[in-house]
């Protein structure tokens, strides 16, 4: 099983953010957002950053379909293959490295993405820890946190959106806006989204559904076909009327006789019947 991500744009997520909302961006922000700079330019926020609640509808999506029963089976599946990954990149790193401790995500790593698969909102996909929260929680330091992001996203597990905000109260010649946390989405490897479809037995492809109606529809033509004719007016004959009913029970008999090799024979040993 491979974890390897897919391909990622390397632009500057902010220029990406803005493709995908559509939005029209002036020749120089164009070229601020190539160099990596901030058009907020002089403010105390990370580069690419935008405003809480501008795209976030972009990023987050329901878990799973959005139960938690689905999310917890979603998350606790993408975990162990985690888990798994990780043991195999450290048995490899350790053939060409004697005593390595960490594989492609690290021990940190595994702990972080603990952390967000346990405190996302399974309905929205809603996920916003702060990097400080985070390490409070897992017992880390900041910088070791960071890091293990950074590595959750490079094998794609997560990424994640810079976000600030307007300060409610500027001081007067001071910044205008502040660093907010960043908004996550989780992701599934490239590598793993077949085996987890697998895992947690996705539905059928619509191909499929129409194959099972097919063959009941087949099923129905051949009980109908094996049918005799008074069968069939007793089953599917509107028979309000009595008379009509039992008039059209008794041409059905007929016909019943007259089509089976049990009949009666004449002279010419041809099968015969009337009515």
């Amino acid at each position: 099983m491979s974890a390897r991500g897919g391909t990622f744009d390397a632009r500057p997520f902010g220029a990406i953010a803005a493709a995908i909302t559509s939005t029209k961006l002036d020749r120089q922000t164009k070229a601020l957002l190539q160099r990596g700079d901030s058009p907020r330019s002089g403010e105390p926020v990370w580069r690419n950053s935008y405003y809480v609640g501008q795209i976030e509808d972009r990023v987050w999506k329901p878990i799973n379909g959005g139960t938690a029963r689905s999310g917890k089976r979603w998350t606790a599946a993408l975990l162990k293959a985690a888990k798994a990954f990780e043991l195999r990149t450290r048995s490899e790193r350790r053939e060409v490295e004697p005593g390595a401790r960490n594989g492609a995500l690290g021990e940190v790593g595994i702990a972080v993405l603990e952390h967000l698969y346990a405190t996302v909102d399974y309905t929205t996909g809603r996920l916003e820890p702060a990097i400080r929260t985070i390490a409070d929680a897992i017992g880390r330091a900041y910088s070791a946190v960071h890091e293990a992001l950074c590595r959750l996203r490079k094998h794609g597990f997560l990424h994640w959106m810079r976000r600030s905000q307007p300060i409610k109260d500027p001081v007067p010649g001071g910044p205008r806006v502040e660093q907010a946390s960043n908004a996550y989405a989780l992701l599934v490897p490239e590598g793993m989204k077949g085996w987890l479809a697998r895992l947690l037995g996705t539905r059928k492809p619509p191909a499929c559904e129409e194959d099972r109606h097919r063959r009941k529809r087949e099923e129905f033509e051949h009980m109908l076909a094996s049918l005799s004719a008074r069968e069939y007016a007793d089953a599917f004959t509107w028979n309000g009327d009595r008379l009509i009913g039992e008039t059209l029970r008794r041409l059905a008999a007929a016909v019943d006789r007259r089509e089976s090799p049990k009949g009666e024979s004449g002279g010419s040993d041809e099968t015969g019947g009337s009515y």
